[in-house]
């Protein structure tokens, strides 16, 4: 009789979990892959065994869809992106379902580093990796006051919502934009001071928004797994092409050590940074499987969501990570797309 698969949900994720979903099926036929978005067209749909379209909900709400879909689904694996930090401190009823959850299950770590003025005031107070110098503002006028505070000692400054994802918010001031040069190169996430004032003036308050230096040396995305035999940590650095390259920078590397020494977090994650002339600033960390990963495990040969997915079902598959540079890339790679919705998909 044919072993029963193991079933295997993830919610609304990058395009790129694509690259994700076929990982976790490398080399074995174990896995029956759940998944779903509010986008009926995901390419995520043409490696899935089943596809769903989400409803657009938020909150509460949204924990209790994914909690009846478990339910109705039959899932025992959940990999969420979307809503982590309202569904982390719901675990325990998926526990109880008999789901388990691929995340941090500490809701307040969750919370923390999915708001960056608290991810800022953490790495402050135990002391991990170099933060560039900062304002929290929430009226225009306290906006104007930090730009040019920090203006004076940099060359431009940029800003972003302290609750964002993706860097949906972020944008760099730059009134070179408006000039005759500026027509040779496209604005991109670029802004006017002009501009910025006259949005942000339409709220008398507004949201937290982090106002800091803008940074314009490489970035170096680290993605990083903790396991029983090691900490899994992969910097790559980002440029301006498609081309990436796996590096091993002492620092970047003893700076996230020193995260999962002092703080941790379980499952996959991502840690990004910045420098600034040879200056690393330690920026950030998600909570989630970067949109990159795919190009961390086959530039190293170490899989990290199917690692991750094993060790959540009490198996410790082995892994080696030889310190090597390597330079990686990526094409794109055309897919028809079908019309595979399964029945009663539409909520």
């Amino acid at each position: 009789m044919a072993q029963e698969k193991i079933r295997v949900w993830f919610n609304h994720w990058f395009s790129t979990v694509y690259d994700i979903i076929n990982l976790l099926k490398e080399g074995e036929d174990r896995f029956y892959i759940i998944s779903t978005n509010q986008n009926p067209d995901a390419v995520m749909k043409e490696v899935s065994d089943e596809f769903y379209v989400e409803p657009q909900l938020h909150g509460e709400d949204y924990v209790n869809y994914c909690l009846d879909f478990c339910r109705s689904h039959k899932i025992q694996i959940f990999i969420p992106r979307k809503n982590q930090p309202d569904l982390a401190g719901e675990l325990k009823r998926f526990q109880d379902a008999g789901v388990r959850v691929l995340m941090e299950p500490d809701e307040t770590k969750i919370r923390t580093l999915n708001d960056k003025r608290k991810t800022y005031e953490l790495f402050e107070k135990l002391q991990i990796g170099r933060i560039p110098p900062y304002r929290i503002v929430t009226d225009a006028d306290a906006f104007e006051k930090a730009y040019w505070d920090l203006k004076k000692e940099n060359n431009r400054v940029c800003f972003k919502f302290v609750q964002d994802e993706g860097g949906m918010s972020f944008r760099v001031v730059d009134d070179k934009i408006i000039r005759y040069q500026g027509l040779f190169s496209s604005p991109g996430r670029k802004i006017t001071l002009e501009q910025t004032l006259e949005a942000l003036r339409e709220q008398e308050h507004f949201p937290e928004l982090m106002v800091m230096p803008y940074l314009d040396g490489k970035e170096i995305s680290v993605d990083c797994l903790n396991t029983a035999a090691g900490l899994i940590a992969i910097p790559r650095e980002k440029g301006n092409t498609r081309v990436e390259k796996i590096v091993f920078p002492r620092e970047i590397l003893e700076t996230c050590d020193r995260f999962f020494e002092k703080y941790g977090l379980y499952g996959p994650c991502n840690i990004q940074f910045r420098y600034d002339k040879d200056t690393a600033y330690l920026l950030e960390v998600n909570t989630r499987m970067s949109g990159g990963v795919q190009l961390s495990c086959v530039g190293t040969g170490v899989n990290i969501p199917k690692v991750a997915v094993c060790a959540l079902l009490g198996e410790e598959l082995p892994w080696s990570l030889q310190r090597r540079e390597q330079k990686v890339s990526y094409v794109e790679m055309p897919v028809v797309l079908s019309d595979k919705i399964s029945e009663g998909a539409r909520e």
